[in-house]
Order: C-alpha cells, then structure tokens, then sequence
C-alpha cells in the first residue's frame, strides 16, 4: 500500500504562546487521532520534534566530512514540528486523515506521497 508523509509545519511563537492547558488539549487531540489511525491499521509513525531550535543542517562534501550548520535555516516563521506516516490508498485518503489532524497556531499539513524504492 502507498505511503504518505504529512508534514505538520507551524509557527513556533504562536505555539509557544500558547498556556500549558492549550498545549495539552492539542497533544491529547493527537494522541486520540493516533489511536484512530492504529486501529484502522494506518499509521506507520508518528513523532513530534524538537524545537527547531535544536537543528543540525549537514552538508556533506562528498570526501566523508562535511558542513555543521545550527539551525533554523528557512527563511519563514514556518517549520516543520512533527510527522504522521501513513499507509494509504490514494491521494484522497491520505488528505482526508490530514484533515483530521489536530489545529493549533499557524498549522498547515503537507501531505507527500514517499517515492518507491
């Protein structure tokens, strides 16, 4: 079966606004929708990341080394903050799922198909 990657992207000041209650309710939304997607034998993986704060861009040099950069790195308020990966049958129901991931401040889902290998 297909999978899909849905890219969670926000605005972290906006989440980082946001009180310890508000928080909580948005993670228990996610847990709730994870369960969901388990049991309808969907879900492959799902994490949230770290503060973008805590980013490492490498850029390897072709010679075994490479280039340590700490992020950010894009030029947007946006980053990623977490990922569902799913199995499904086509385009349509992966956005159908996307549709049900929990809102917070500033979030838009992409919804990638992930290449054969």
């Amino acid at each position: 079966m297909p999978r899909y990657l849905l890219l969670l992207h926000g605005d972290e000041s906006s989440e980082d606004e946001l009180s310890a209650g508000e928080k909580r309710t948005i993670v228990e939304q996610h847990l709730a929708l994870i369960r969901e997607l388990s049991a309808a034998g969907k879900l492959v993986a799902s994490e949230a990341l770290h503060h973008s704060s805590r980013t490492k861009l490498v850029r390897p040099d072709g010679r075994g080394g490479g280039t340590v950069t700490d992020g950010p790195f894009a030029e947007t308020k946006e980053v990623v903050g977490g990922f569902y990966l799913l199995e499904c049958a086509d385009d349509d129901e992966a956005v159908e799922w996307a549709k049900q991931i929990p809102t917070g401040p500033s979030l838009a889902v992409e919804v990638r198909p992930v290449a054969p290998v």
